[in-house]
C-alpha cells in the first residue's frame, strides 16, 4: 500500500522585523516535517505550495531547504511540489526548488497541470499538480481544472494538488473555484493556502494540510484547537485514508484583546491558563488595547514578562473592543466591527463581489445608492 506525506504552505524564509526567532521557527517546522516523513516510512512527499515565503528566497532558505531534501534523497523519497502565490516565480523567473532536481524534487504546473504516473509499494500513482493561477494565469484557470479532470481516466490512484481557495471551506467572497470545479474523480485532493487544517469526503478525500507555523494572528485560534500538522495518506485500489500528525516544535501563540486598564491582568491570566505540552519555546502574544494610553507606557509595562515574547502591541484609542464570534465570522462581521456602520459594511461586501468581476459600473451604481439613502435621512 503507497503511503506518503502531505503537507503545505511552509514559508521557509519568512522573517520578523521585530522578532528574529521567527525565521528559525519556520525553519524548525519544516524540518520536524521531513523528520516525520522519514519516521513513517512513506514513498513519497507532497506539497501543495508557498514552500518558500518569497520567490526569490534567501541564501539561508535555500540552504535549510536543501538539508531537508537530501535527509529524503537519502532513503529515495521523492518531493513533488507546485507553487502557491507566494513562492510563484514571474513569467521569466526561474523556481528556487527547481535547482534540486537531481535530489528528487519535482516541481510541478507552474503553467499548466502536470502530471507522472510512479510505482510505489506494487501500486501505480498518479501524482498531478495544478499551481496557484492568479494574474494573467486567471482566465484559464478552470480549463487547467478541466484538464485534470479528464487525464485522470485509467488510474485508481490519483493524487492532485492545487493551490486554491475553494467555496465552501472558506468565505466564498475570497474563493477562487468551488468545490464541484475540482477534479473530484480523483482519490485523494491536496490543497494548499489555507493555513487550518481541513478535510472532507466528497467522493475523494479532500485535505488542507493547513501551514506548518502560525503566520498571522489570524491563525492562533485555529491552532489552538487544532495545532499544526502534518498528513499520513495511505492510498490503495482509488480509496485514500489520512492521519493527521500533530507538530511539537511550533511556537505557542496567544491574541489577547484587552482594554486600557486591564491588559497586564489578561497577559497574565493567558499565559496561566495555557497547556504544557513540552515546548521548550517560550510563547509569543499578539497584543491589542482599546484605549488612551502611549505605546511607551504599554512597552515598559510588558517587559516584565520575561517569560514570553510579544509582537508590536496594537492600540487603539476606541475603548470598544469588538466582538466578533470567530467559529462563525464571515468578512461581513469584520467590515461591520470595524466600520461601525451596517450599511458601509453592506456596501464593503458588495464593491467586493462586483471587483471579482471587474464590474466598475455595478460599483458606481451601489455608491450612488447608499449616497441617496444618505440624502433622504439627513433632515433639510
Amino acid at each position: 500500500m503507497p503511503r506518503f506525506m502531505h503537507f503545505s504552505d511552509t514559508h521557509i524564509g519568512y522573517r520578523s522585523l521585530v522578532i528574529e526567532e521567527r525565521e528559525q521557527d519556520f525553519y524548525d517546522a519544516f524540518h520536524e516535517a521531513i523528520d516525520i516523513a522519514l519516521e513513517n516510512s512513506v514513498d513519497f512527499v507532497i506539497h501543495t505550495g508557498d514552500l518558500f515565503d518569497t520567490w526569490i528566497p534567501g541564501n539561508r532558505a535555500i540552504k535549510e531547504f536543501r538539508n531537508g531534501i537530501m535527509k529524503l534523497n537519502a532513503k529515495n523519497i521523492p518531493f513533488f511540489s507546485i507553487f502557491g502565490d507566494h513562492d510563484r516565480p514571474r513569467r521569466n523567473g526561474e523556481p528556487a526548488a527547481g535547482i534540486f532536481d537531481f535530489l528528487g524534487v519535482h516541481a510541478m504546473g507552474r503553467d499548466q497541470f502536470e502530471y507522472t504516473v510512479r510505482r510505489f509499494s506494487g501500486e501505480d500513482v498518479l501524482i498531478g499538480g495544478i499551481s496557484n493561477m492568479k494574474g494573467y494565469m486567471k482566465p484559464s484557470f478552470m480549463e487547467v481544472y478541466r484538464k485534470a479532470y479528464s487525464v485522470e481516466e485509467g488510474y485508481k490512484n490519483r493524487v492532485i494538488m492545487s493551490h486554491q481557495a475553494i467555496d465552501p471551506f472558506f468565505v466564498p467572497e475570497q474563493c477562487e473555484a468551488k468545490l464541484n470545479d475540482l477534479p473530484l474523480k480523483s482519490s485523494y485532493i491536496a490543497l494548499g493556502h489555507l493555513h487550518d487544517f481541513m478535510e472532507r469526503r466528497a467522493g475523494p478525500l479532500i485535505s488542507y494540510a493547513g501551514s506548518t507555523e502560525i503566520k498571522s494572528e489570524n491563525e492562533i485560534n485555529g491552532f489552538r484547537k487544532q495545532g499544526k500538522s502534518v498528513n499520513i495518506v495511505d492510498i490503495s485500489n482509488g480509496d485514500a485514508d489520512l492521519t493527521r500528525i500533530r507538530l511539537k516544535s511550533v511556537r505557542p501563540q496567544l491574541k489577547v484583546q484587552s482594554d486600557a486598564e486591564s491588559y497586564i491582568e489578561d497577559i497574565r491570566r493567558s499565559i496561566s491558563s495555557m497547556k504544557n505540552d513540552g515546548n521548550e519555546k517560550k510563547p509569543m502574544i499578539s497584543l491589542e488595547i482599546h484605549g488612551d494610553i502611549s505605546m511607551e507606557t504599554v512597552m515598559q509595562e510588558i517587559s516584565q514578562f520575561d517569560n514570553v515574547i510579544f509582537s508590536r502591541p496594537k492600540i487603539k484609542k476606541d475603548a470598544t473592543i469588538p466582538t466578533i464570534r470567530t467559529e462563525s465570522a464571515d468578512l461581513r462581521d469584520y467590515f461591520s466591527a470595524y466600520l461601525k456602520d451596517e450599511r458601509l459594511a453592506d456596501l464593503a461586501i458588495k464593491i467586493m463581489k462586483h471587483t471579482k468581476s471587474s464590474d466598475l459600473e455595478g460599483i458606481m451604481k451601489e455608491i450612488e445608492v447608499l449616497y441617496i439613502d444618505n440624502r433622504q435621512d439627513t433632515p433639510d
